[in-house]
């Protein structure tokens, strides 16, 4: 019998090769690194395929043919493999062991196949996705940019007939130009949506077929520019909230048979016991078996100092370890940790944001009803199809309705972009500048994100300030904790080095005991710490109650048994933040509330300190969102915050204005407008741009509107041709770009704008209708 032969797809059969055990030391062999796991998608990149199309369609190939996978998208450019699978019919762990097998013992493939069809449509994560639809407007734009200037050229530099026939190049050109615009405009229709678009796919196209081709691309130059403008504005707002193991880690150690092993997060199982070293974050939620610790839980309350967390506590996962080791038993992992569950609350509250009625539609609707009866009419007076024709090319132009307002909304997002804010779309930005309740989150927003020390007090006149810093540099020199970093800055700042120490004792969340030269015992810490070595504090007691009633943490400082001294550490306020919020107070803000997840003590010590109406203390994230809803009633409400634990709450609000870029890659995904150098006169800036750009866009409504109408009345009396028509069109398309490009370099103002000029009281109302100085509209 004839030997069986290799298909036309594969190479000779090779030997089955030897089973593959993944640790974590073998994928960093294969560079192999985990980027991405969700169910049923994980993104992987793989060193040895950068750059290499024939490695990359083998991998694309093999995994291919794995059991449970739908889809495989490999990119040599990059060395990323994207696979979607389904997660009953196979693991991460197999899917990572076919892949370190195959970079380890490559099976070679003569043909290779593009990626299995529905790759684009299954996978509606990928990196270009939109591109497309972008790159065809602009290659639009231009190609009827080139018709425009030929057909200008021709008819006004080289004076030269100009034939507008539907079968002429004009005419082909623009009718291959309004083609696309037709297919937009039977689209809102079938979907009972009232647009320009049907207007003007009608107009462009009477226009062609009754000759006059160079007014028909003067309307589609216009409608593509203007959609071109909102299109790139639209693909630089808002992304999707990325999953929850983008915070989470991708994989995590797993004691098993008393060894730590390298697991996915997506295969962990509850009951599983897992092991966090200092700096890692936790991959699960569940309880402490074993371990003591302290722990970053910023992310999930808010609070700046970390918490310490011993056998029997419960923990998150995306928390932080900040020193310690824990060995976690597994209670909830994957899409049902808490943080997944704020996360998936997160994108509920966006996809349910209700759009509000802008007044390019309603002008729109009002204006294509004009136009209609306008043209009808004209028809039938005058029975002149060119003058009626006339009437429709003056009517149908589109800048009243896109242009008027994209392009003050475009020239302002620049400007905001400009003093580092970021703006997520036109909607908020218009109203940003009419809410009238805030509320903020403390931590990182109010406050700065690194702690300070404030005040420094000895035991007795002669122990200086510098004695006491030095013992505490000297105790805390090898600490991480964010305390222990305050205590070395300021000790370098005052030029102080820490001595030599034998030994370091760190107790997490207690204090840390050090000894120096032998026999001098340095002890740092709270004052259960101090207790516990039988120091007596007691003479600091009442400056303690002094420093805690402003919401700052109290360190001591002992030496061989005896008190020496104590600190004052605090996140200190940010130096604008009390101007800014009176600044508010002043520009028409009828409330602002406090909201914050750290102690009722703490956020008590900042009502002192802040014009605040209102403070709720020891919130969850989803207390702030409740929060945040219950003021909703009837009032337009922003929330500023820069955690995780306020994206559930920055969502729920009208606005949501993110701080910082260092703020939490969640908070400024969930969040409307992000004031990226985190300062707070952004608030303030924002508004203020707010207001002018409503005002820039009414100029230009008023201005459109009027040329249209003024232009109208021409056409009907005869006096306007259809080329002066079109002339209309790109002039006062002109004076609107002008006027809004104001925006560009208009310097919003710090301070709460005079919204009354008239008034004589010289009021700033935060109202632009009525004054309440006066009781009169302005």
């Amino acid at each position: 019998m004839e030997p069986a032969r290799p298909t036309s797809h594969d190479v000779p059969a090779q030997a089955s090769p030897p089973p593959v055990i993944l640790t974590r030391a073998l994928l960093a062999k294969a560079g192999v690194r985990v980027k991405q796991s969700i169910p049923g998608r994980m993104r992987v990149r793989v060193n040895g395929l950068r750059f290499r199309e024939r490695e990359a369609g083998w991998m694309r190939r093999h995994l291919g043919e794995t059991t449970g996978v739908i889809a495989v998208e490999s990119r040599p450019a990059t060395g990323s493999v994207i696979i979607l699978f389904q997660p009953e019919g196979t693991t991460v762990r197999a899917l990572l062991t076919a892949i370190v097998r195959q970079v380890l013992q490559p099976r070679m493939y003569q043909e290779v196949p593009e990626p299995l069809p529905g790759f684009r449509q299954l996978c509606s994560d990928c990196d270009d996705h939109g591109q497309s639809g972008f790159s065809s407007r602009v290659r639009r734009v231009v190609w009827l940019s080139g018709c425009m200037l030929y057909a200008a050229a021709r008819l006004w530099l080289f004076r030269l007939p100009l034939i507008q026939t539907p079968l002429s190049f004009l005419g082909l050109a623009a009718l291959l130009g309004a083609l696309p615009l037709a297919r937009e405009a039977a689209r809102d229709c079938a979907d009972n949506k009232v647009t320009v678009k049907p207007f003007l796919a009608a107009g462009s196209l009477i226009t062609i077929a009754m000759g006059q081709a160079f007014s028909a691309l003067q309307i589609l130059w216009i409608y593509n520019v203007a959609e071109l403008t909102e299109h790139y504005v639209a693909r630089r707002s808002r992304q999707a909230i990325r999953d929850i193991l983008e915070v989470a880690p991708a994989n995590a150690f797993v004691m098993i048979d008393g060894m730590e092993v390298e697991t996915p997060v997506a295969d962990i199982r509850p009951g599983d016991i897992v092991a966090v070293h200092t700096g890692e974050r936790i991959p699960v939620d569940g309880e402490v078996a074993e371990g003591e610790a302290l722990v970053d839980e910023s992310s999930i309350n808010g609070r700046a100092e970390a918490l310490a967390r011993g056998r029997g506590d419960t923990v998150f996962a995306g928390t932080i370890l900040s020193q310690g080791v824990l060995f976690i038993r597994t209670t909830r992992t994957g899409e049902d940790t808490y943080l997944a569950r704020i996360m998936r609350m997160v994108e509920d509250s966006l996809a349910n944001k209700a759009p509000v009625e802008q007044k390019a539609d309603q002008l729109a609707a009002r204006l294509m009803k004009i136009g209609l009866a306008a043209t009808a009419l004209t028809l039938l007076i005058t029975l002149d199809p060119l003058r009626a024709l006339t009437v429709m090319l003056v009517m149908s132009c589109p800048c009243a309705t896109v242009l008027a307002a994209s392009s003050a909304v475009t020239a302002s997002l620049a400007n905001a972009a400009r003093h580092s804010i970021l703006i997520k779309g036109g909607l908020y930005l218009e109203t940003v500048g009419r809410a009238d309740i805030y509320c903020f989150d403390k931590t990182g927003t109010l406050t700065m994100e690194q702690p300070e020390v404030v005040a420094i007090s000895g035991r007795t006149p002669a122990i200086s300030e510098n004695a006491i810093l030095a013992m505490a540099a000297t105790a805390e020199s090898h600490n991480q904790h964010p305390m222990a970093k305050a205590i070395l800055a300021m000790a370098r700042e005052r030029h102080l080095s820490p001595e030599a120490h034998a030994v370091c004792d760190f107790k997490a969340g207690r204090g840390v005991l050090c000894t120096v030269g032998g026999d001098a015992v340095i002890l740092v810490g709270n004052r259960a710490f101090m207790d516990e070595h039988g120091v007596d504090v007691r003479w600091f007691d009442k400056k303690a109650t002094a420093q805690r009633a402003m919401g700052n943490t109290v360190v001591y400082v002992a030496r061989n048994g005896g008190a020496q001294g104590m600190l004052g550490i605090a996140n200190p306020v940010r130096p604008e933040a009390v101007r800014v919020l009176n600044c508010l107070r002043g520009d028409g803000v009828r409330s602002l509330h406090l909201v914050t997840g750290d102690s009722e003590e703490v956020a008590r010590g900042l009502m002192d300190i802040f014009p605040f109406d209102e403070c709720r203390a020891g919130l969850m994230p989803e207390e702030k969102a409740r929060r945040v809803d219950e003021l909703k009633q009837g009032h337009s409400v922003v929330m500023v915050g820069d955690g995780v634990n306020d994206a559930l709450a920055l969502a729920q609000a009208d606005i949501g204005i993110a701080m910082g870029a260092a703020g939490a890659e969640v908070a400024m995904e969930a969040a409307d407008i992000a004031l990226a150098d985190s300062d707070l006169e952004g608030l303030m800036k924002v508004r203020n741009l707010s207001r002018q750009t409503m005002r820039v866009i009414d100029q230009n409504h008023y201005l459109a509107v009027s040329t249209d109408l003024i232009g109208a009345a021409l056409a009907m009396a005869g006096l306007l041709s259809p080329i002066m028509a079109g002339m209309i069109h790109i002039l006062h398309t002109g004076g609107i770009l002008l006027n809004s490009g104001r925006l560009l370099t208009w310097e919003p103002p710090v301070e709460p704008m005079l919204l009354c000029s008239g008034c004589p009281r010289n009021c700033r109302c935060g109202n632009n209708d009525f004054c309440r100085s006066t009781k009169k509209t302005c």
